[in-house]
């Protein structure tokens, strides 16, 4: 649009200076001539009418003639006439006009009207009394008036050759040069718009790709699974919640609306609150901070959280950007998996406890503890291990004990 608006401008300047502006210089000439010829024709005037009421060729005074010589000699008047109301010539520069009359239309309405008349004739034109100009003139009609009554009309051609040659060269030197400057400017213009036209290229396709990034990162923050907090970082406002995400919201029992008008510290434990300022003043010093805290959901309940949370800055402001994740789960499974180990650490002490040389009865197989007692071996073993025992008889002592009762109590495993 500049570039369009430009180029008319320039088409059009040319335009504009030889129909608008070289016309009004005209006229202004045109106009400070015709009063030149309205001064000239009063101060003669005052010559003629000093001493009679009427003029003719031979009522002239005798010095007027010496005066319109020396004006000649100092002004630029190419041709005087003194004229009748009836339109006789009765004085003219050029003696050949003396006694012609002027029937013309225009002359009648000037004796009529009273009123003067001036036309710019150019070099090689007709005048208004049809005479070719041998140069740029301007024709003033002015009636010359005594007591209220007309008794002439004085008509004056100036030369205006000269000043119409000033003008044409101020004119196309001052057109010549804002020309020149408007095309520099348009060139600039061009120049300007094409890097415009580049740098709003660039803009849009920045643009587009901030678009992209910002759409991309809003599906991660919206679909994250772990709770995204954007908070304040500076002033009083420290620790506000300015933005959060749904997964934040649900995993403290809040709506999204709910939790952005709290600050970070109404979701901790009172232990956690006060641990919140140094975090914060980690943060601020540069620190990316990885800690585990104790938040409460909205019905109080107690969970555990790990937090990762640092500064971004967005333009002039900063802001604190923080991960939590639910650990419950994990500190479950961590602490059964403690107990597992317990467990096993237990079981393999007791197993422990059986290895190793054991002091036997080589007669009724009791054995001796660290204590030094004897025990039953079955109450050894249990008391040292998870076994359990049942009773019952071996063969070789179910005969002993009852012989011809027949009772099998398993294989003999010395039998074969």
């Amino acid at each position: 649009m500049v570039l369009l608006v430009s180029v008319v401008a320039i088409v059009l300047f040319p335009l504009y200076v030889r129909f608008v502006q070289y016309p009004a210089f005209e006229r202004l000439l045109t106009e400070n001539t015709t009063r030149e010829a309205e001064r000239i024709a009063t101060t003669l005037s005052n010559f003629l009418l000093d001493e009679q009421d009427h003029l003719s060729s031979a009522a002239l005074p005798p010095h007027f003639a010496r005066h319109v010589r020396e004006l000649l000699k100092d002004s630029r008047i190419l041709k005087l006439k003194i004229f009748t109301p009836d339109g006789r010539i009765i004085y003219s520069t050029d003696p050949n006009e003396i006694g012609r009359f002027n029937k013309e239309d225009y002359f009648r309405t000037i004796t009529k009207t009273g009123a003067n008349r001036t036309e710019q004739v150019a070099k090689d034109r007709e005048s208004l009394e049809r005479e070719i100009m041998s140069a740029d003139v301007v024709e003033t009609y002015v009636p010359i008036n005594k007591q209220g009554r007309m008794i002439g009309v004085f008509e004056i051609y100036y030369d205006i050759s000269s000043e119409k040659q000033k003008l044409k060269k101020l004119v196309n030197r001052s057109s010549g040069a804002l020309f020149i400057l408007a095309v520099l400017l348009l060139s600039a213009v061009i120049v300007a718009v094409a890097k415009a036209s580049r740098t709003m290229e660039e803009r849009m396709r920045i643009e587009k790709i901030l678009m992209e990034n910002e759409q991309r990162y809003r599906t991660l923050f919206e679909h994250a699974g772990d709770g995204i907090f954007i908070l304040e970082a500076e002033g009083e406002q420290a620790g506000q919640i300015v933005e959060v995400n749904a997964a934040a919201a649900v995993l403290h029992g809040y709506s999204i609306e709910e939790i952005k008008s709290m600050k970070i510290t109404d979701l901790d434990t009172p232990d956690a609150a006060q641990d919140a300022p140094g975090l914060i003043k980690r943060m601020r010093s540069g620190e990316w901070v990885k800690t585990e805290l104790t938040h409460k959901k909205k019905d109080g309940t107690r969970f555990s959280v790990e937090v990762s949370a640092g500064l971004f800055r967005v333009g002039d402001h900063t802001y604190i950007l923080a991960f939590d994740r639910d650990i419950t789960a994990r500190r479950q499974a961590e602490r059964g998996r403690e107990k597992l180990i317990r467990d096993l650490q237990d079981a393999l002490d007791k197993i422990r406890k059986l290895r190793g040389m054991l002091p036997i009865c080589a007669s009724c197989k009791k054995i001796r503890d660290d204590k030094g007692y004897w025990n039953q071996i079955e109450a050894y073993i249990s008391a040292h291990s998870e076994a359990e025992f049942t009773h019952g008889l071996c063969p070789d002592c179910a005969q002993k004990l009852y012989p011809g009762m027949g009772i099998q109590q398993g294989k003999d495993k010395n039998k074969m």
